[in-house]
């Protein structure tokens, strides 16, 4: 009976793949076979990695989709995946409406941030939590046939074939939420055209946020009636002010503040000479590294400049403090007068972070010109005088002495921020009505 089951599934599976093209049938088996190429050595190094790695020593069972079953098994069955902390953001979020709307459902979660499986374990947003296993035939089949999702979303930016294959194979309805399609992103599927039938097929629905993103899609290869412009949920997700910041006020002690959110290496390297020059103008500065394992080199390398450094974990006197801390820099943006949004300065690397986070503490708000990840909200603000967008070191310290000492252009940037953010407000509810359609 149970080889009679197999073979059918077998000959189902056999018979979907059949309905792709040739050359998407190819480019899945090349890719099923390159990972088990690359698969085999990193077994045999997991053990020596996991002692380094949190991800590795936590997940390890995960990514070969060995999960834990949740405790109930309530229709629907719905699975939520964010893939690091931004899109964690809007996947949380959305899975806390889903639970509203259906609130007997099973609620499933995955990740590949360790911070963010503890933060939904913290808060017990889902039944079942994971990291997201790897993107191989065995591991996903495992995990698919372990949790049987009724419907599967996506935040924001990633795609994976074998993934979206299971999706498609086993007719679970896949919607992207939030999406944003990156102009590297476009630019790999448009030419790899096996893969992205692969990937984009397999999708019932794309939620995305601008006309950028749907015009991406439809270079891709995606058909207009499966793509809906919404907005940005993010700006749904308004930052309530939970955590205790008495002690970074303290050491403020009055002063005016900048602070630098999410900054890369390469970026503060560019920026240095400003912090210099603001601390020098009697003004305290807040560094967030979107990496924290980076917090104690950059504070050695400003104390060589003479500067004085504290971390925020071990407060003391100081002109520089750098937030060594997860999940505080979206409540730290509302002490400082001017806030400066980083992975936005290095052409060939981020696309820029979340401004909405400024927006939200109606702080007046910087960035870098490259911003791609964010354009349709930044180009929306360039529009309204919301924004002030910089090329460099010593434009970015012009733009924030112009609007610490001139408080009607601060007050202008923040009103003109604030339109923006309420004008893409809402997102969340749409969704939630797209979803209704497929679950």
């Amino acid at each position: 009976m149970k080889s009679m089951l197999m073979d059918k599934c077998y000959m189902e599976h056999k018979d979907m793949e059949n309905k792709l093209s040739l050359r998407a049938i190819v480019s899945l088996w090349f890719y099923r076979s390159l990972h088990i190429l690359f698969l085999l050595p990193s077994v045999c190094f997991a053990p020596i990695l996991g002692k380094f790695s949190r991800r590795i020593k936590e997940g390890f069972n995960d990514y070969f989709g060995n999960v834990k079953l949740p405790k109930k098994f309530n229709k629907p069955v719905l699975w939520v995946h964010g893939v690091s902390m931004g899109e964690s953001m809007v996947a949380l979020g959305f899975a806390k409406e889903l639970r509203k709307v259906y609130p007997n459902s099973t609620i499933l979660f995955t990740t590949t941030h360790p911070d963010v499986i503890k933060d939904v374990k913290k808060k017990e947003i889902a039944d079942s939590i994971a990291y997201f296993p790897l993107d191989n035939y065995r591991a996903m089949n495992k995990i698919f046939n372990k949790w049987k999702p009724n419907a599967v979303f996506v935040a924001e930016t990633d795609f994976w074939p074998e993934f979206s294959h299971q999706c498609k194979i086993r007719n679970i309805p896949l919607i992207l939420i939030n999406g944003r399609i990156s102009s590297k992103i476009a630019s790999f599927y448009s030419y790899a055209k096996g893969i992205a039938k692969i990937v984009f097929g397999a999708f019932s629905c794309f939620a995305v946020q601008s006309r950028v993103d749907a015009d991406r899609l439809l270079e891709i290869g995606v058909p207009l009636d499966k793509i809906q412009i919404l907005g940005n949920m993010k700006a749904d997700f308004t930052h309530t002010n939970q955590v205790d910041l008495s002690n970074v006020s303290s050491w403020l002690n009055n002063r005016k503040s900048v602070v630098f959110g999410s900054l890369h290496p390469e970026e503060f390297l560019l920026l240095k000479p400003l912090f210099k020059k603001l601390v020098e103008e009697k003004i305290a500065v807040i560094i967030a590294p979107r990496n924290i394992t980076l917090a104690n080199s950059w504070k050695e390398e400003l104390l060589k400049d003479n500067l004085k450094v504290c971390c925020k974990n071990q407060i003391e006197e100081s002109d520089v403090m750098i937030l060594d801390t997860i999940g505080e820099l979206a409540s730290v943006y509302k002490l400082s007068y001017v806030a400066f949004v980083g992975g936005s300065l290095d052409k060939n690397k981020t696309g820029g972070h979340n401004p909405l986070e400024v927006l939200q503490q109606n702080v007046p708000l910087l960035m870098g010109n490259y911003y791609r990840n964010f354009a349709d909200i930044v180009e929306q603000l360039k529009s309204v005088c919301g924004i002030s967008v910089v090329e460099n070191s010593e434009q970015a310290y012009k733009a924030i002495m112009q609007i610490i000492k001139d408080e009607n252009i601060s007050s202008k940037m923040i009103k003109a921020g604030n339109e923006v953010l309420n004008s893409n407000k809402g997102v969340v509810g749409k969704t939630i009505n797209i979803a209704k359609k497929f679950i």
